[in-house]
């Protein structure tokens, strides 16, 4: 079930029925409390508010209330401007100003679940945190005076009261209570410095004394604690688990809380790193993350025995185990721009996914999950349509267990389909007028010379701006692509004192419209500690291989190859490059940014195109689909990659291939991406797609600008720029009529006139050229 087209922070209460979200309201934070049953879901209230808590019985709720302030304004946009400055210490210390009258402007208030009314807990001038209900509907949280900074202490209030209690009184900074189902014990932290945000510029008290875990006993009021972290409590309050990490060692202990006395008992210790405790609902099974190698794994201890297990063999990453119930475990795959939740089984280890959005070809990039108490359903935060680029984010309600029918089976099945088959039929279409001289350029791609570039530039090491192998690469690059005839040039910038490093840019100038330029780029860079074979040298080796085989085979519109520097410091080398572009007056009609490409799993030859632009995605499946054996799927993508500056520079004509936001390599950033994890057959054919990519771009008409749009009570007069390109025959104008139904209709002027179109539907504008090519990004009037 889609639950909201934009959400976030979903919660299920303790009775698996109700459930909330928040979204975004005219730029306000609103809470709905809505309802799950075997028919389908309702909304019940929706609220003014954030960080909603249900109560144990299901009936009630607790939602937070933040005042904005004009302090809060100032302070935003001052955090906006750090971030856009790229100022770290600027963003920490206002970051931390934010926080800090955040929570000195935030009031709790109760729900009632029934009618929806709210009232205000009266928590005087607390700063609060982690507030929790126990069984008797008793309301803990951690308080602090804002005005005091040396102290943080647990709170509670009863039902039936309005004020809170102070349970701590000793000096120390105490935080998130936990109460033990079953029981008179509250588990919480004990710190050595605040949890609570301070003032920008204060002094930060803190306690000479390790981090704590305290169990209290509300019938007595005696303690017991142990050094440690990350509590975790069995749902039926039978267990608690915690970690402590040492110098030596990263160890999980759990303590047995159905006996007279509390003892820890060491269960794990490992020198490698350990996360993420997890206890099953009776407290028989103990869970947790280890990373012995390049990759996360879950791993288990069987309690009552001793024995220890392993959950996960995925060669990716396998984090944050959570027990659905005693044999089931939900578990998370892959690098975070794109996890996949999935349910592994305890006793046989099997595995399967468990989210999907029915598309063959679309990426769906899990961010947040939220599983009901009794393990039957799930809500997910999803990019379920693959568009990282817009800020909407889906919620979505999984029933787990429940199958769908065979006809929906099919019904998916005959729509995916229809979608390839369309899709062939349109790069067919596409390619057709260029098809053998693009199948001789590809069938010319080498995987010798594209295993050569590679090596040749993993021998330097790494290729950081600061290590002697980035100006080693830059100085290759630039023979190399001397080599194939260019006279390509050193783009030399210093970004840092006593840091010189290079762009390399080679241009192969347009046969017919030179003015119209495409960029193909990949950044030769690698971060500090790492080779960097996969990031990216596989994405240089494609830019150089691709620039030889066009190097005596111009195209119609001028191609510049821009291998770039300094990608992993902040995209310093693309920054650059544009910046002196727009010096130069030059503009890009489209952009195609390459970006780890080398590394596969379980030998397929898949990869992810990443763009910004419709139009290129389809020119690269197209190429992908007809001239290579390479599988592609795509996601509207380029965050934090050289994309990004191109998309700030030149607008929406952004593509591209790269292993993320499917990141499945685990050597990612790591000294171990090595030469000998590269699929070179992989990096073939997606030279081989770019070529095909390249080919097509500066062979199509460029975009039409200037689409405007004259209403009258008769007619609708359309006009636009006269092309750049010389060889244009007649434009295609798609429209909508008054009936509904779609009309084409074709002019060789730069206008036509409409009588019959219905403005509330798109109205599409492309050209053709002499040839029978059509341009690859239709102008669109919305």
């Amino acid at each position: 079930d889609e639950i909201s087209e934009d959400g976030r922070n979903p919660v299920f209460s303790p009775d698996n029925q109700h459930f909330s979200w928040e979204e975004s309201r005219e730029g306000f934070i609103v809470t709905n409390i809505g309802r799950a049953d075997d028919t389908g879901t309702e909304t019940l209230h929706l609220l003014e508010g954030h960080s909603f808590q249900f109560s144990p019985d299901g009936r009630s709720g607790l939602i937070k209330r933040t005042k904005i302030t004009r302090e809060m304004i100032a302070l935003q946009q001052q955090l906006n401007e750090a971030f856009e400055a790229r100022n770290r210490q600027a963003i920490i210390q206002t970051r931390s100003e934010l926080q800090l009258e955040e929570a000195k402007n935030t009031s709790l208030h109760r729900v009632d679940l029934h009618s929806g009314e709210t009232a205000p807990i009266q928590t005087g001038t607390l700063m609060v945190r982690t507030p929790v209900f126990d069984e008797d509907g008793t309301l803990w949280f951690a308080g602090a005076d804002p005005d005091n900074h040396t102290a943080s202490n647990i709170y509670f209030i009863p039902a039936d009261e309005d004020s809170p209690t102070q349970l701590t009184g000793e000096d120390g900074f105490f935080d998130a209570p936990q109460p033990v189902p079953g029981s008179d014990f509250i588990v919480f932290n004990s710190y050595s410095t605040s949890p609570f945000p301070t003032p920008a510029g204060a002094e930060r008290h803190s306690f000479d004394r390790p981090n704590t875990i305290v169990i209290y006993h509300k019938e007595n009021g005696e303690t017991d604690s142990w050094e440690g972290q990350s509590a975790v409590i069995s749902k039926q309050g039978s267990r608690l688990a915690f970690m402590n990490v040492s110098e030596d060692a990263t160890s999980i202990y759990t303590v047995d809380l159905a006996k007279n006395s509390f003892e820890a008992t060491e269960q794990v210790s490992k020198r490698d790193p350990v996360q993420h405790p997890a206890l099953s609902p009776n407290g028989s099974t103990l869970a947790y993350m280890l990373r012995e190698g390049i990759s996360w794994d879950i791993h288990m201890v069987h309690l009552e025995s001793g024995e220890h297990d392993r959950l996960s063999y995925d060669i990716q990453h396998e984090l944050f185990p959570h027990f659905l119930n005693d044999n089931l475990v939900l578990g998370m795959m892959g690098e975070a721009r794109h996890r996949r939740s999935h349910i592994y089984n305890v006793e046989t280890k099997e595995f399967r996914r468990l989210f999907h959005n029915n598309s063959v070809r679309t990426v769906s990039m899990e961010n947040a999950w939220e599983p009901s108490g009794d393990g039957t359903k799930l809500l997910i935060v999803a990019e379920r349509d693959g568009n990282t680029i817009s800020p909407e984010q889906g919620v979505y309600l999984v029933r787990i267990g429940e199958n769908i029918s065979m006809e929906t089976l099919k019904d998916r099945l005959r729509k995916n389909l229809e979608s390839e088959k369309e899709l062939r039929a349109k790069a067919e279409e596409m390619f057709e007028p260029l098809y053998d001289e693009v199948k001789a350029a590809t069938e010319e791609i080498n995987i010798t010379r594209l295993y050569h570039y590679q090596k040749s530039l993993y021998d330097f090491g790494s290729k950081h701006m600061t290590e002697p192998g980035n100006q080693k690469a830059s100085a290759y690059i630039y023979e190399t692509l001397k080599s194939f005839g260019y006279e390509p040039e050193l783009q030399w910038f210093s970004p840092a004192e006593g840091v010189e490093t290079a762009n390399v840019i080679a241009r192969l100038e347009g046969t017919t419209h030179p003015e119209i330029v495409y960029i193909l780029s990949s950044h030769f860079d690698s971060v500090l500690r790492s080779p960097g074979a996969d990031d990216n040298t596989s994405g240089t080796s494609v830019l150089m291989e691709a620039a030889r085989v066009l190097a005596d085979n111009p195209q119609p519109a001028t191609i510049i190859f821009a291998s770039l520097t300094a990608e992993e410091s902040g995209l310093l080398g693309a920054r650059e490059f544009v910046s002196v572009a727009e010096e130069e007056g030059l503009w890009a009609a489209g952009v195609v940014n390459n970006d780890m490409m080398g590394w596969t799993r379980h030998h397929r030859l898949d990869n992810t195109i990443r763009f910004s632009n419709y139009g290129i995605r389809d020119v690269q499946h197209s190429g992908a689909i007809l001239f290579t054996d390479l599988i592609t799927y795509d996601s509207r993508y380029y965050r934090n990659t050289d994309a990004h500056v191109f998309f700030d520079a030149y607008g929406d004509v952004i593509g591209g291939i790269g292993s993320y936001p499917i990141l499945g390599n685990p050597n990612y950033h790591q000294p171990t991406d090595r030469l000998e994890t590269i699929n070179h057959n992989l990096v073939r054919e997606v030279a081989k797609s770019t070529t095909a990519t390249l080919m097509m771009l500066a062979n199509a008409p460029s975009k039409v600008t200037g689409l405007e749009l004259l209403d009258s009570p008769s007619s609708i007069a359309l006009s636009w720029d006269e092309p750049l390109e010389n060889d244009i025959d007649h434009f295609i104008v798609t429209y909508t009529d008054r009936s509904g139904r779609e009309q084409t209709e074709r002019t060789s002027d730069h206008s036509l006139l409409l009588t019959d179109a219905d403005l509330s539907k798109t109205i599409s504008v492309v050209a053709v050229n002499d040839r029978g090519i059509r341009g690859w990004d239709p102008t669109l009037f919305d």
